[in-house]
């Protein structure tokens, strides 16, 4: 009898671990990423629900920059199509005043490209307050110019652009205004990676 008890006791125990290895419910999937949203520490923007997703870094801390602009996410309004347009994110490693960011960006972008104007400096706020620049780009000549509308700002650890390019005559300062107006940005946490 004993014995019995002891068998149906460990049968039970198999059993039971069994079901229980089988009741577990596996952990769920990482999520994935919204691919119309950008989201850091220091930053948040949300593309337009008609943009594609073309690519996104998966680290820009300010560790991981440069000091030259490095583009960490890109999407394509009207893909395909005459009048495409692209949205990037561009950062660097830049600790200066923030107040002074925008003057280095200008002097990049006028080294960077030939017949480069920059115009309608504007000083602007994003969504939650932080200060930031609206900056009109034109560069190239005939069927290759382009105009870029760039907003502009620093955030005590990069100096961040997001802007949307697009052939001379296909977009304008409202519709860019429009297309790039969803982003939030602070100081960047000094204790984040």
């Amino acid at each position: 009898m004993k014995r019995t008890l002891l068998s149906i006791t460990a049968l039970l125990l198999v059993l039971s671990s069994g079901a229980i290895a089988r009741a577990q419910i596996p952990p769920p999937p990482t999520p994935t990423p919204d691919p119309h949203t950008y989201t850091d520490p220091g930053m948040n923007f949300t593309a337009p629900p008609d943009a594609y997703l073309v690519g996104r870094a998966s680290n820009a801390t300010p560790d991981a920059l440069s000091e030259d602009l490095q583009t960490v996410a890109t999407w394509v309004l009207h893909p395909g199509q005459e009048d495409a347009r692209t949205i990037t994110i561009a950062m660097e490693a830049y600790d200066g005043p923030p107040d002074q960011w925008e003057a280095q960006f200008e002097s990049q972008t006028h080294s960077s490209q030939d017949g480069t104007l920059i115009r309608n400096k504007t000083p602007m706020t994003l969504l939650n307050g932080m200060p930031a620049y609206f900056v009109e780009i034109a560069y190239g000549s005939g069927f290759d110019a382009k105009k870029e509308y760039a907003v502009v700002w620093a955030d005590g650890e990069r100096g961040v652009v997001l802007a949307e390019v697009s052939r001379m005559g296909d977009s304008s300062d409202a519709e860019a205004q429009r297309v790039l107006k969803q982003v939030t940005a602070v100081r960047y946490p000094m204790n984040q990676p």
